[in-house]
Order: structure tokens, then C-alpha cells, then sequence
């Protein structure tokens, strides 16, 4: 599935909500605020790199890795989340793909 995304899977859901599964029992809330292309096309690569911005509240500090995120409109996946730390909006995470 993962090799399906594009950055035109996710700007439409920009502002939604998503979640992010801890385990059975903790799941943690998170909002997308930001999808950005890492620049252009390239014939090494099959899609433009992009990265996601999550925002969450800000003491909620996990570490990276593998999590699976869950959305009412996409489904549930698993991406590789990193924390690059809070901002005036809580606690953020970045997903790359290249």
C-alpha cells in the first residue's frame, strides 16, 4: 500500500484527523497539518518524495518507528514516524516518502 501514496493521496486530507495506534490499549489522536513535495519528478524515482506533518498535544512524546495510523476516509496503514519536536501546536511527527 505504501507504495501506492503519492502527495496527492494525502493533501486532500490536510486538516483531518488520524490516529495513531500505540498498542491495543493506547491510541493517540493527531491532526495532519502539513504535506509538502521534496521536489521534482526524477526517472530514478517512481513518485515525487514528500513529507507529512502530524500534529498532536504536545506532551505526547513517542518514539519513532513503525506505527499504524488509522483515517475514517483512507483506511488503516503503516508508516515510520519520527517526533522533530513541538511547536505552538503541540508535538509533531514526520513521514517520509521517497
Amino acid at each position: 500500500m505504501l507504495d501506492t501514496f503519492t502527495i496527492e493521496t494525502f493533501q486532500p486530507r490536510l486538516g483531518e484527523l488520524f490516529t495513531i495506534v500505540l498498542n491495543e490499549e493506547n491510541r493517540l489522536p493527531t491532526k495532519l497539518t502539513e504535506v509538502f513535495p521534496w521536489g521534482g519528478e526524477s526517472p530514478e524515482r517512481p513518485r515525487v518524495a514528500f513529507s507529512l506533518i502530524f500534529h498532536t498535544v504536545p506532551q505526547a512524546v513517542v518514539p519513532q518507528g513503525i506505527y499504524r495510523v488509522e483515517n475514517e476516509n483512507m483506511g488503516p496503514f503503516e508508516i515510520f514516524l519520527a517526533p522533530i519536536g513541538p511547536d505552538e501546536r503541540g508535538m509533531r511527527y514526520e513521514a517520509v516518502f521517497t
